[in-house]
């Protein structure tokens, strides 16, 4: 499925050879995200995703950049997380040697301007604002919060407009300097392409660049007593509700048994929490669960968007759902949640963006790649046992937390459907 060379710096070169495609997607990811922030730096590493567009010592404008890719009918974008921030293009395969060469230009040499970063600070501020305008986004972020209190995990990974408006031109180049250094990083390219012929474009544009020691990442943190049920009072149509729980690692072994949880739970049209809350009680529009691992800690969160008035009523039945399930769970349930998480890793594949991903996210945060037919086997082999024994770990009513949005004046709507 893959190929991988490490050059003599460091850098890593990993391709997925697709020969019956006509694409190519060329990908950079590096080790920098929100996690290795202190509160003061909150958002520097998206501020530097976006500087990095601006221009490049070969392509010295924003605009020279987007034409470069645009020009052979390509798209490119960047996404900044709590681990990793990645920069990808999607282009021709016959394309795909150009499109190493703008990439690595732009996370090498990029033109780091004092006026365009002023530019780009106001840029940035919209885009955090946006999400004052989707409550939904505002209760993800909300029970990250809760969930992780008062550290990098749980911050919002954009910043906090204070935190935005105060960073320098002198940070976002020492973070540049700290974070993009080859062994930090990884070239991913999956499409019709040779990886010998990667390899060279890689070695050509990045093989004399100066490797480094990056900087760490801070590890998760307890909770202290803080409380587990935070509101934020909007005037919105919709209550958005969401209830977590804290879950296993990246590279936990339960992992899969954990994602199986998530897919009979609320994965789909014909998971548990879909077929009560909206198909039987009429509840919500959108309900769902998902699992969200990192290098030292994970979340499995169910969230729900309904009336304002319905909301205390459909956090007391998902938490029905979750005892039900408890209580038992259909070896053929178990066997239709093995057959949809196996389907959609398969479908995946097709496209090169999303072997690309694959590829580059487990090569930074693991340090390996299981391929698809290994992570297939690794499905399959879950038992029930497995399931029901991390349903009980993780679906434990002493550590939920729940966050809302909504036309909420105090927390007394959801007062004692979990433990303070």
């Amino acid at each position: 499925m893959y190929k991988r060379t490490t050059l003599s710096n460091g850098l890593r070169v990993v391709t997925g050879e697709m020969p019956h495609t006509r694409s190519a997607t060329v990908s950079v990811y590096v080790g920098a995200g929100s996690r290795y922030e202190l509160d003061h730096e909150a958002g520097l590493s998206h501020f530097l995703e976006h500087m990095l567009f601006k221009g490049a010592s070969r392509r010295p404008t924003a605009r020279d950049i987007s034409e470069a890719i645009e020009s052979f009918g390509g798209m490119h974008n960047a996404a900044t997380d709590r681990e990793v921030t990645v920069y990808y293009a999607k282009v021709p395969h016959t394309a795909a040697a150009e499109t190493v060469d703008i990439l690595a230009d732009m996370v090498r040499e990029p033109i780091m301007d004092a006026a365009e970063l002023e530019k780009e600070r106001h840029v940035i501020l919209e885009e955090l604002a946006t999400v004052e305008d989707s409550p939904g986004e505002l209760a993800g972020i909300l029970i990250d919060e809760t969930l992780w209190p008062n550290q990098p995990l749980g911050r919002n990974v954009g910043g906090t407009e204070e935190s935005v408006k105060s960073l320098p031109l002198s940070a976002v180049n020492r973070y540049l300097r700290a974070q993009y250094v080859p062994s930090n990083m990884v070239l991913v390219i999956a499409g019709n392409v040779v990886h010998e012929r990667m390899v060279e474009e890689a070695q050509r544009w990045l093989g004399d660049m100066r490797d480094a020691k990056p900087g760490p990442w801070h590890p998760v943190q307890d909770r202290n007593g803080t409380s587990r049920l935070r509101i934020h009072e909007k005037a919105t149509e919709q209550a958005h509700v969401c209830i977590a729980y804290p879950s296993v690692a990246l590279d936990h072994p339960d992992r899969y048994a954990v994602d199986l949880l998530s897919t009979v739970l609320g994965e789909g049209m014909s998971s548990r929490l879909f077929l009560e809350l909206r198909e039987e009680r009429a509840l919500v529009y959108d309900v769902h669960s998902y699992p969200s691992e990192f290098r030292d800690a994970g979340s499995f969160t169910i969230y729900a968007g309904c009336d304002p008035d319905n909301a205390r009523l459909t956090v007391e039945v998902s938490l029905a759902e979750l005892e039900k399930l408890l209580a038992c769970l259909p070896a053929a349930e178990l066997e239709k949640g093995k057959s949809m998480a196996k389907g959609r890793i398969q479908l995946r594949m097709e496209d090169t963006r999303s072997v690309a991903g694959w590829l580059g996210s487990q090569e930074l945060l693991l340090g390996r790649i299981e391929t698809v037919d290994e992570v297939v086997d690794r499905i399959e082999a879950v038992t029930m046992d497995d399931v029901m024994r991390v349903a009980k770990s993780v679906l434990d009513p002493s550590k939920a937390t729940l966050a809302a949005v909504g036309p909420f004046e105090d927390d007394s709507v959801f007062a004692g459907l979990i433990e303070r």
